[in-house]
């Protein structure tokens, strides 16, 4: 997968670009609703024999857009977001920089410096992506604003519960802890790498550890979670706190199952399985194994 990082002032014509179908949205975490965009797509792109690419914008709109509820940190960290597309099959990844002078483009300018230019055929995104100046781009505008260039295709709300599957969604669930139920909007439970920064055996079964968050991640509610732990090739059940002080420093700590040694500054990734309960984080070190 070819990545392009692209701004107002970019030319694109250098890329020399091809025509491509683009996926279009912000796709923090690329959940399941996000997922169905980029699978209608590559469907697309298949059947029409053309460049599969998709179209992110960074940072989040809310940093440079004033706003109530602002994003500062991330689902799924762009280097993650990139790992994810490129899983996926996506061809050429482009990522526009959203600062103010991006913010000020009229949806008219946006699709003809970014899509009509990078030979975009067909445009596929969400019901609800908006594009251009204050949001005034509509998927429904979006057919006009092309001029009959590219085909639009808009992508249906998708829902778990009756209720909609989205980013925000998935951040009301790790603030109120309820990792459990992330799978369900998510694809897959909630995870986050992490560099070692120490560790310590406890015993010949467990070890306790501390690490820092390699990005920028959504934190969950602040309490202790049964975790899965990937350590190379290897899985292992354990316990990670998060407290006060992890929401000021990105540092974690906790207990592994099944392992006694392992180098410092590795990289680890930890998917949260669910959240303790007050009678389960009072249970001494010989219930661990019974609570996870």
């Amino acid at each position: 997968m070819k990545v392009i990082y692209i701004d107002k002032n970019t030319d694109l014509s250098a890329f020399k670009p091809e025509p491509c179908v683009m996926a279009l949205g912000f796709f923090d975490g690329v959940h399941v609703g996000h997922r169905k965009i980029i699978e209608t797509a590559k469907r697309l792109a298949k059947k029409k024999q053309l460049t599969l690419a998709v179209m992110t914008f960074f940072p989040h709109p809310s940093q440079v857009i004033p706003t109530s509820k602002k994003v500062n940190s991330y689902l799924s960290p762009l280097s993650i977001k990139q790992e994810i597309f490129a899983k996926l099959g996506v061809e050429k990844f482009y990522i526009v920089k959203f600062d103010e002078d991006f913010s000020k483009l009229s949806h008219r300018e946006f699709v003809d410096r970014f899509l009509i230019s990078l030979c975009c055929r067909h445009a596929v995104a969400g019901f609800d992506f908006t594009y251009g100046y204050k949001g005034k781009g509509t998927m429904e505008q979006l057919e006009q604003d092309g001029k009959g260039i590219f085909e639009v295709t808009i992508v249906p709300e998708v829902k778990y519960q009756n209720k909609k599957i989205s980013s925000s969604m998935i951040r009301q669930l790790l603030l109120s802890g309820m990792v459990h139920d992330v799978p369900h909007y998510l694809g897959d439970y909630y995870s986050v790498l992490c560099t070692l920064t120490n560790s310590e055996e406890e015993d010949k079964e467990k070890m306790t550890f501390h690490a820092r968050l390699e990005y920028d991640y959504m934190i969950p509610k602040i309490g202790e979670y049964v975790v899965q732990i990937e350590i190379g090739r290897n899985y292992y059940r354990g316990i990670c706190n998060i407290s006060a002080k992890t929401l000021h420093t990105n540092m974690l700590n906790g207990t592994i199952i099944g392992l006694n040694k392992i180098n410092d500054k590795q990289s680890i990734k930890l998917a949260f399985i669910r959240r303790l309960s007050d009678e389960e984080t009072s249970a001494n070190n010989k219930k661990l194994k019974s609570v996870i």
